[in-house]
């Protein structure tokens, strides 16, 4: 990692606390709270382990620390300690600079629990973490997506749905495959504060959430696409190397996604509240969370897998499916071989649909026949060869049969004929029943 990698310039005193603290958070720290801009009380930072051992952090923006900062941590650990005695308290000071020599050996001198680190070790820990640094803000830049699947199996999930479509043994598809790796961010935060007015304490509100944000629009993802991957957020795993030019780039930093997921926490979990003062008068007041009432649990770029799959029937016949990918499971966002390439219905399963041997059609059953002659031939309604009987239609899918049936049906008897037109057979057989009906009706 270059050196202009690590870029802390234009970045004030709390702006380099708020980056320490998310560098902490990547660590795997704990309960990270960055304290009151005016009142640090010695202590810029406090955190926990996982264990719960709490670790008090002093940061300095500037090109030398020395012995007064450690002396003053010292103090701080030891008041804490008095207020917290079974928890086991140690110090760190974070400086984008160095140590004075003074203050490392005051350090080894007092044999304290403070930990060191320098701008060497701060640039060695953002290698370690893969963390991209320009002008303060924390560039995204990861190769982990969930589950994906290979190609060949993204090929088998196609050609399975379009083996369930009627007709298809009249056709052998090719599907080309192919894969892109779309960015986002998973977010899961709490959020916990308390309302006071001169009459104390009006209001305690607890709440959390999790939200998908597009890497590239910064907007949400629709629920379909949130709940699909946020039910399971485990299923993890590196992009192959061959896959990674595949990766379309985040557009926001780490610390954009977290200005818009603070905006619209604060946004979303401000409400009104009713209450009594002492003079018997009701008052409404607005509740609305700060950001230090926010506490981002998990914050994880990671890129979504999504297969774009086009089957070619034949030359002029192509459909398209579109699915996010995670593990062995699929949501697709577009899937040609549920819409009637007739009138542009979609059907919820493919088993509805029917595939015409003549043009490679998918049609619904409103717009599918089969050929009449050999039962089983599925024709759509555009290339069915229609035969007008007395009344009824009947259709085939190709001249031979059309030409077959005509020639046999014109040399049957009329009784045969007109069996073979049931919508005329039926007429005549209604009209026979209501003349007799008549007749009776007339006799009685």
């Amino acid at each position: 990692m270059a050196e202009n990698e690590i870029n802390l310039d234009g970045l004030d005193g709390f702006q380099f606390e708020e980056l320490i603290a998310k560098i902490m958070k990547k660590q795997g720290f704990q309960n990270i709270r960055v304290t009151s801009k005016t009142r640090d009380l010695g202590r810029d930072i406090i955190m926990e382990t996982p264990d719960g051992n709490i670790i008090l952090i002093q940061c300095k923006h500037q090109q030398f620390v020395g012995r007064p900062v450690v002396q003053k941590l010292q103090g701080v650990i030891s008041y804490e300690e008095s207020r917290h005695p079974r928890k086991s308290i140690s110090g760190m000071i974070v400086t984008s600079g160095s140590f004075s020599q003074d203050a490392i050996d005051y350090k080894e001198q007092i044999r304290e629990k403070i930990g060191f680190i320098d701008g060497k070790l701060l640039r060695d820990i953002c290698k370690e973490l893969n963390i991209i640094i320009i002008s303060g803000k924390i560039q995204i830049l990861i190769d982990t997506s969930f589950n994906n699947i290979s190609e060949d199996k993204s090929k088998s999930i196609t050609l399975d749905k379009f083996h369930k479509i009627y007709g298809n043994e009249y056709h052998k598809p090719k599907v080309a495959s192919n894969v892109m790796f779309f960015p986002s961010v998973y977010i899961a935060y709490n959020v916990n504060f308390d309302t006071y007015t001169q009459v104390g304490c009006i209001d305690k509100y607890s709440s959390s959430g999790r939200i998908m944000l597009d890497g590239v629009t910064g907007k949400f993802v629709t629920d379909d696409i949130k709940k699909f991957y946020c039910d399971d957020i485990q299923k993890r795993e590196e992009i192959q190397q061959h896959d990674r030019d595949k990766k379309i780039h985040f557009e926001f930093t780490e610390n954009d996604i977290e200005d818009d997921v603070f905006n619209y926490v604060i946004k979303n979990h401000t409400h009104d509240v009713h209450y009594r003062e002492k003079n018997n008068v009701t008052y409404k007041k607005t509740c609305v969370p700060k950001r230090r009432d926010i506490d981002i649990l998990e914050f994880l770029p990671i890129y979504l897998p999504i297969w774009t799959n086009d089957l070619n029937v034949n030359q002029s016949m192509k459909y398209q499916q579109k699915f996010y990918n995670k593990g062995n499971n699929q949501l697709f966002i577009l899937d040609e071989l549920k819409i009637c390439h007739i009138c542009g219905m979609k059907r919820s399963e493919y088993e509805n649909m029917s595939l015409c041997k003549v043009c490679g059609g998918i049609v619904c059953p409103s717009h599918i026949k089969i050929d009449y002659l050999d039962k089983k031939t599925p024709v759509c309604t555009n290339h069915a060869i229609a035969l007008r009987l007395f009344i009824q239609n009947k259709y085939f899918s190709n001249k031979e049969n059309y030409s077959k049936y005509h020639q046999w049906w014109k040399s049957v008897k009329f009784t045969r004929q007109l069996y073979e037109d049931k919508i005329a057979l039926g007429l005549i057989i209604a009209g026979i029943i209501l003349t007799l009906i008549m007749v009776i009706f007339y006799i009685i």
